[in-house]
């Protein structure tokens, strides 16, 4: 018997590669059957609201390394930066699929879930800004869907098969940064590359 966790995390997994499977193909994409699935969920509405719920609830445990005193220096940011990252790489498929779905996001629960730890991220990025970590010449919303973009980029290349898990914390944390760090300027009176 698949516990409650992994049945939505298996759920958001086919659901972020196929947006309109139905109950039939979810329950087959996760190892179960279309009857022990209706028992838990008796509608499609009651798990996507499940897996909606679920997500929120992943996303918000690993915002954690979010909550540095304004006082960070430069080391503790990089390091909760870091942090962040890899822990929200397991939470891409439910992003993946939440993200798109319009019922999901009709959800006012799932709303508001989602607008709070925007502006979680939103103000861990302006100290990363502050501090000079963060190009200052994007906006917080942009490196925060950036981000987003490359995860959920991330596991759709595993889901396909062209990438293997072990590769993509690497891959997202490397493409991430070298998007989102300040360009280093030459020393005066260095000619330009």
């Amino acid at each position: 018997m698949v516990n409650e966790e992994e049945l939505l995390d298996g759920a958001a997994r086919v659901l972020a590669g196929d947006h309109s499977a139905s109950m039939v193909q979810i329950a087959a994409g996760i190892g179960t059957s279309r009857a022990t699935l209706s028992r838990r969920y008796a509608t499609r509405e009651a798990l996507l609201k499940a897996v909606a719920v679920r997500a929120i609830e992943v996303v918000d445990g690993c915002l954690a390394p979010l909550d540095l005193a304004q006082s960070a220096d430069a080391a503790a940011f990089d390091a909760a930066l870091e942090e962040l990252v890899i822990a929200l790489m397991p939470a891409a498929h439910l992003y993946g699929f939440t993200s798109r779905d319009a019922t999901v996001l009709a959800d006012p629960e799932f709303r508001a879930g989602v607008d709070r730890q925007d502006q979680r991220a939103l103000a861990f990025l302006a100290l990363g800004q502050r501090l000079g970590r963060l190009r200052a010449d994007l906006p917080p919303y942009w490196i925060w869907y950036s981000l987003w973009g490359l995860l959920d980029a991330a596991a759709e290349g595993v889901r396909d098969g062209h990438l293997a898990p072990r590769q993509i914390g690497h891959l997202v944390l490397t493409s991430f940064l070298s998007g989102t760090r300040p360009v280093a300027q030459p020393p005066a009176g260095a000619p330009a590359p």
